[in-house]
């Protein structure tokens, strides 16, 4: 009987202790703001201390190297103020997609990365990145409307927009002119007469050797091809299969290329080349007054066929307030216009457009297309961008027909 005494006096002791070492400790049961798949929480977070101590940057962009000086130069005004040095590493677009997946899983990734913001909610989603508006202590600029979709998720920001590029129409007013148009097409049924002249023309021939084509576009992306399908009225929002046959048939007569392919330029003055899907900032550095272009948007309608470029954190980011500051002075409107000076290409920031700078107002469209209130986000549903472009890519080239793109991408689901 006291043998049993002195145990329950002793658990007594024991629980008197626990409860007097731990009067904070409470049982935490919620889930938190983010899916099973995030790496960390954010309240998990490492306190990276960085505000004092950090010396350099690490960033890796994707973009041509005039582009790259021009983020250099803008940089090093960044490094003058805070003494904090910046590594700017280049890689091609298709290497940094694949740079990307390896490093985003295993968090071994530079203090910033850039990729196309229509990428932004999916390596969101699977938790790859961190949520800029956590550690952004210098209040940023709004971005454009049409852009906010594509960098929020679950109530936070995870990117920051660096640009916008629209895909523009180019033509030579007098070839169209030989192919019986005043103007591009309009619709799937315009695109198909088209291109019956441009046979029947190469069918009559004398020297049949001479290749002439319909349209050039860069088959590494799907802008261009979200261009075409807006020129002839579909979205790749919604069902354009009807497009896929037309595709088909036409893809022998599209010249596919790089967008950086200065050949282009010769090929449309010379008549060789009908029409070309080309960046806005393309035609701005090369257009000239025997061309002219044509935004294949219509008035009142959004404008898909628009490049988005974003900086995100990676979730490994080491120094993400640090990252945060240097990503708001980068895209501040002093620096976006610099930006624009320097490569062409628009600044994402709303307050440059209302109303628009010198810089923007002589634009080849209206302006009001670029500051819709709607999301341009353009892919079927479920699939990332990357994969949308690589099923694209594979259409144009004649690996995949028009049934197996639409399987590949789920339209024939729809």
């Amino acid at each position: 009987m006291l043998k049993r005494k002195n145990y329950w006096l002793l658990f007594a002791v024991l629980l008197l202790a626990l409860t007097s070492l731990s009067p904070s400790m409470e049982l935490d049961t919620a889930e938190g703001d983010y899916p099973p798949r995030q790496p960390q929480r954010l309240s998990e977070q490492p306190d990276s201390g960085d505000k004092n101590n950090v010396t350099s940057l690490n960033i890796r962009v994707s973009m041509s190297s005039g582009e790259l000086k021009a983020l250099q130069r803008i940089s090093s005004n960044f490094t003058l103020s805070t003494g904090i040095q910046v590594f700017i590493s280049n890689v091609d677009n298709e290497e940094n997609a694949a740079m990307l997946k390896t490093e985003l899983a295993t968090m071994e990734s530079p203090d910033i990365i850039m990729t196309d913001g229509r990428n932004i909610a999916d390596l969101a989603t699977r938790g790859y990145l961190l949520p800029v508006d956590v550690y952004q202590s210098v209040p940023g600029s709004v971005p454009l409307t049409v852009l906010i979709p594509q960098m929020q998720w679950n109530g936070y920001n995870w990117g920051i927009p660096l640009d916008i590029d629209p895909y523009v129409l180019v033509y030579s007013p007098q070839r169209l002119a030989e192919l019986g148009f005043a103007e591009p097409p309009e619709s799937l049924e315009e695109w198909g007469g088209l291109l019956n002249q441009l046979r029947g023309q190469q069918e009559q021939e004398e020297e049949p050797g001479t290749e002439k084509y319909l349209l050039a576009m860069d088959s590494r992306n799907a802008y261009g091809f979200s261009a075409l399908l807006e020129s002839m009225g579909l979205s790749m929002n919604g069902d354009y299969t009807p497009a896929l046959d037309w595709v088909q048939v036409a893809r022998s007569y599209f010249y596919l290329s790089s967008r950086f392919n200065t050949e282009l330029w010769d090929m449309l003055q010379s008549g060789k080349l009908a029409l070309a899907v080309l960046p806005l900032s393309e035609w701005q550095k090369n257009g000239n007054a025997s061309l002219s272009v044509k935004a294949p948007a219509k008035s009142g309608t959004i404008y898909e066929a628009m490049q988005s470029r974003f900086f995100a954190l990676p979730a490994g980011s080491a120094n993400p307030e640090t990252a945060v500051n240097w990503l708001a002075y980068i895209t501040s409107a002093t620096a976006q216009l610099e930006w624009l000076e320097n490569t062409n290409r628009l600044p994402a920031l709303e307050e440059l457009y209302n109303p628009a700078q010198p810089e923007i107002a002589g634009l080849p469209f209206d302006i009001n297309l670029l500051i819709a209130e709607e999301d341009v986000t353009a892919q079927p549903d479920g699939l990332s961008w990357d994969a949308v472009s690589d099923a694209v890519t594979l259409l144009l080239t004649g690996k995949l027909d028009a049934a197996e793109y639409t399987a590949a991408t789920g339209l024939d689901s729809e």
